[in-house]
């Protein structure tokens, strides 16, 4: 166990463990299922303060600097990780290094662990149609005032406006109907891109 009362380790633990955690925390707000128990996640926090550093210096900047400037400490301790935890998220999010590892034909494994949480993640506006186990389908559209269950275990899903589809294929929206829909009662969903503002 580290003595956070001596000025040495409490110095390491500030400058080595703190930029990783919270660097993961606000990468986490990118994802879902993504933060570990802090018990586990001790050298995850360790290994990303290392990349964070490591970055700075590569800027120009190393904590060695930071001796008795208590403003740029705070800066560089807290909301640095920040904005790196941030740039993590997006990263991820969009696939920016990954898309370009696949371009020199390194193929890696996706940091997004399920094709549900890398789809909803993606936040554009689609159309969707709900197959149920029933046999039932319906249209819907997945928007900003819809959600996606992030939870592994509770797949619901909220879709703010609901269409019925007739056996032609017209679609008829129901007014003032939104629909809450339990995991167990989807077969699949479609998505469908919303072209033109339609």
């Amino acid at each position: 166990m580290i003595d956070l009362k001596n000025p040495e380790a409490f110095r390491i633990v500030l400058y080595f463990v703190v930029p990783g955690l919270i660097a993961v925390f606000f990468r986490a707000q990118f994802l879902s299922g993504r933060i570990q128990k802090h018990t586990d996640a001790i050298l995850t926090y360790v290994a990303v303060s290392l990349v964070y550093w490591a970055t700075l210096t590569a800027c120009g900047y190393s904590p060695s600097d930071l001796t008795g400037k208590s403003v740029a400490s705070l800066f560089f301790i807290l909301v640095g990780p920040m904005i790196f935890g941030c740039l993590l998220g997006l990263n991820i999010r969009r696939d920016y290094i990954r898309n370009l590892l696949r371009r020199l034909n390194i193929n890696t494994v996706h940091a997004v662990s399920t094709a549900w949480d890398w789809k909803f993640s993606r936040t554009e506006p689609r159309f969707v149609i709900v197959h149920m186990t029933n046999g039932k389908k319906f249209g819907g559209l997945f928007s900003g005032n819809s959600f996606a269950s992030s939870d592994p275990s509770e797949r619901d899903i909220f879709l703010e406006e609901v269409y019925s589809i007739s056996a032609s294929g017209v679609w008829k929206e129901l007014h003032g109907r939104e629909v809450l829909i339990r995991p167990s009662d989807i077969s699949s969903i479609e998505f469908i891109r919303i072209e033109n503002g339609d």
